[in-house]
């Protein structure tokens, strides 16, 4: 349930000021809107980048061993305990997959964030959220890069669940961003969402009353059409054909904020954050019961492959320490 303003008094008024303060804090953060950011684009291109490697270094150890990174290394007389090999459990390639392993460990920590209210303090829901799915991905392609493309028998299950759970979740985290959530991770009713698309109606329409050439920006600002109830592939159509429209529409109102001499650099930026903000809530009002809806769909397909791909890692780990040859 939504925490109540009415709540965060009962606390205040029982603890110790100084906790009562902090209480009070808490609960206002958890209530607020998330904002969001660009932490979860750079944490996606950082594992993309990282993983992205290490596929590259097991391509040259496989075909070309001398333009390895390891190989480069053995000429310098470093990393020389680690030989170049392109089986799976020599060289780096163990000590890979147990990072690899220990990302999809530790991504499970989104869970735990998810249904542990002690830990709502330690960062919104929409940031654990980023790092789950960078150890996601990051995992995913260090594990790749461990296998050298060796994939058979009962591993091959866990190595094609994993590697569905990874690219189901870069959609399911596209979807998730069609809520908008409140720090806590609860997600605005369409009052809410509504209440946000007013406020900024009320701030821009001041914001053109001290600078008339900012009116001109808002009303670029386009309506989507309603997601509808068609299936769901058609609906994540339109709402891809809309997220790349009102793309080319934001840089184009960037840009041209720019080149505005009318406008000062401190009425942009606040004009830029205004028509970002409302674009977005605009955006939720008419997708939200799609995106829920399609959603709830992924759910139902992303957590058994998730819980098979982690069943059978950890039967290939403890069949590999228990038989393998010394």
């Amino acid at each position: 349930m939504r925490p109540h303003n009415g709540n965060a008094a009962i606390l205040v008024e029982s603890a110790p000021r100084g906790k009562a303060q902090a209480a009070g804090r808490a609960a206002r953060s958890a209530d607020a809107p998330d904002s969001g950011g660009m932490s979860g684009g750079i944490l996606f291109v950082s594992a993309a980048l990282l993983g992205g490697l290490a596929v590259l270094e097991s391509h040259f150890q496989r075909h070309q061993p001398g333009f390895s990174f390891l190989g480069v290394s053995h000429q310098f007389g470093l990393l020389t305990q680690y030989e170049i090999s392109s089986e799976p459990n020599r060289g780096i390639w163990l000590p890979m997959a147990m990072v690899g392993s220990g990302c999809f460990v530790v991504m499970m920590l989104y869970s735990l964030r998810k249904r542990a209210g002690f830990l709502m303090e330690f960062g919104s829901l929409r940031r654990w959220l980023d790092v789950h799915m960078f150890l996601g991905l990051l995992g995913a392609l260090l594990v790749t890069a461990h296998t050298n493309l060796k994939i058979g028998g009962i591993v091959s299950i866990s190595y094609w669940s994993m590697v569905i759970v990874a690219a189901s979740g870069i959609l399911g985290r596209y979807l998730y961003g069609w809520i908008p959530r409140r720090v806590s991770g609860q997600e605005l009713e369409l009052e809410d969402i509504r209440a946000i698309i007013a406020r900024a109606d009320e701030r821009l329409a001041a914001l053109a009353g001290e600078s008339p050439g900012a009116l001109a920006y808002h009303e670029r600002i386009k309506t989507p059409p309603a997601a509808g109830e068609g299936n769901a592939l058609a609906a994540i159509g339109r709402m891809m054909a809309y997220d790349a429209a009102n793309l080319f529409r934001m840089v184009g109102i960037w840009m041209d904020l720019a080149g505005d001499r009318a406008l000062t650099p401190a009425v942009k930026r606040r004009l830029f954050r205004l028509l970002r903000r409302k674009s977005g809530m605009i955006r939720a009002r008419n997708f939200l019961s799609a995106a829920q809806r399609l959603l709830h769909y992924w759910h139902v397909f992303h957590k058994p492959l998730a819980i098979t791909m982690f069943i059978v890692m950890f039967l290939h780990i403890a069949v590999y320490y228990v038989f393998r040859v010394q």
